[in-house]
């Protein structure tokens, strides 16, 4: 399903080869910022905060996108 056209009862589910493209580009950033010096603590939090800003910011441009519902009198 498109999230484009996903209504909010319904939860979505990436495609497992998508997943699977995200998470491999993660685990190759967690890695270098670990060699970098950062701990895997600092950067789970970091990863996570980021992760739900960024679903906000979606929300938002998706909620912006969509023209408000008419009220019915």
């Amino acid at each position: 399903m498109d999230m484009r056209t996903q209504t909010p009862d319904e939860t979505y589910e990436p495609p497992p080869e998508h997943r699977f493209r995200v998470e491999a580009a993660m685990l190759e950033m967690i890695e270098r910022l670990q060699e970098e010096g950062l701990g895997r603590q600092e950067i789970a939090l970091i990863l996570a905060d980021a992760a739900d800003e960024y679903v906000i910011i979606i929300a938002n441009m998706m909620s912006a996108a969509t023209p408000p519902r008419q009220q019915h009198q």
